[in-house]
């Protein structure tokens, strides 16, 4: 198995220019956009939304890091969408609080169904083998996950892997919950996730991350 390439770069705060700036450095230092999508293909920017919060609570992607990507991907010719199922509240009201909706609107993003999925079966899964995953997902011809980096109590540090959680619609995330309770076998069910969507590039938000009490009630920190 090949190791993933990563791109480490350091932005002090969320103005956009400077996060744009980071943001292009590190697609830059990886081969840059075209790497990653292609004129004309639909891609879908997953970013975090536990819930319906603020940015700056640091529980969701901040708008600013989401706006970077966009334009980038943008630029490059891709056509995109963006969503999330969030484990509190609705699609809509946490795009709207995070800051995210404004911003989609702004760029003439739509936004995909999160609302509804279709079961997929995945042969090479090593542990689960059938999801069902979010309507706006499969539609795509390609993921970009804007992931928040943050504490979680129950797998210990949520990011790019702990991301795809969310492609997984409504109320079936707490079926998973429910069915693995075991943190260990509930990690194996994340990397037969991911390796179903396969995201081209994850864009991870950690200008500030979440310490203490993740993934909602811990507080911000650099």
């Amino acid at each position: 198995m090949s190791k993933s390439k990563v791109a480490l770069v350091r932005c002090g705060d969320y103005d956009f220019g400077h996060v744009k700036e980071a943001v292009q450095k590190g697609i830059d230092l990886l081969g840059g956009p075209d790497g990653f999508v292609s004129a004309g293909e639909k891609i879908l920017l997953k970013p975090n939304w536990l819930s319906a919060d603020p940015p700056e609570k640091c529980v969701t992607t901040h708008p600013s890091v989401f706006k970077a990507a966009a334009e980038i991907f943008q630029k490059a010719g891709a056509e995109l969408t963006y969503g999330d199922s969030p484990a509190f509240q609705n699609p809509e009201h946490a795009a709207k609080r995070s800051g995210i909706e404004a911003v989609a609107a702004e760029l003439g993003i739509a936004p995909a169904d999160f609302q509804s999925g279709r079961e997929v079966f995945f042969s090479e899964g090593r542990q689960n083998k059938k999801f069902t995953i979010a309507n706006g997902v499969l539609d795509s011809d390609g993921v970009v996950s804007l992931p928040k980096m943050k504490t979680h109590a129950f797998q210990r540090v949520t990011g790019a892997v702990k991301n795809q959680f969310g492609c997984i619609p409504g109320t079936r995330k707490g079926e998973f919950h429910v069915r693995i309770p075991d943190a260990a076998a509930f990690a194996r069910m994340l990397i037969d996730l991911n390796s179903y969507i396969r995201p081209r590039l994850f864009i991870m938000d950690g200008i500030l991350a979440m310490e203490g009490n993740g993934p909602r009630g811990g507080t911000p920190g650099k």
